[in-house]
């Protein structure tokens, strides 16, 4: 029974995980496309949230579950942080360029962990 509850739990935060991801991701899309509505700013709050966190926390395969949790809020913290204060060190605060800043960030990460993208960085490194 434990197996079963643990699995059932898994899927549950996965499919929240992906409702939260493409909502964030139709805000993303609606402040692109210039849509202005009260549910654009909530859909990018989620995207800035979960989506980042989720992208870096595959990153940190060899962590268990709650660290893996931290550090990711935490990196994803930080990669908020530092899009807004190189925005506005450069004078160029813009929040579409800074939401834009933070999808590449997250696309990078997704595509790290994309397998040929992971096996020829592990080939890399084990090449040293």
């Amino acid at each position: 029974m434990g197996a079963e509850a643990t699995e059932g739990s898994n899927n549950w935060v996965r499919w929240t995980l992906l409702i939260a991801s493409v909502a964030g991701v139709v805000g993303v899309g609606m402040a692109l496309a210039g849509v202005h509505s009260p549910a654009r700013a909530v859909l990018v709050l989620v995207f800035l949230a979960v989506v980042p966190t989720v992208a870096i926390a595959g990153l940190l395969r060899s962590f268990d579950l709650f660290a893996r949790i931290i550090l990711a809020g935490a990196a994803n913290i930080t990669i908020l942080t530092l899009t807004a204060t190189i925005m506005l060190a450069e004078g160029v605060w813009s929040p579409v360029a800074g939401l834009l800043g933070v999808t590449v960030a997250t696309l990078l990460c997704l595509v790290a962990q994309w397998p040929p993208v992971r096996e020829r960085v592990g080939t890399a490194v084990a090449s040293r």
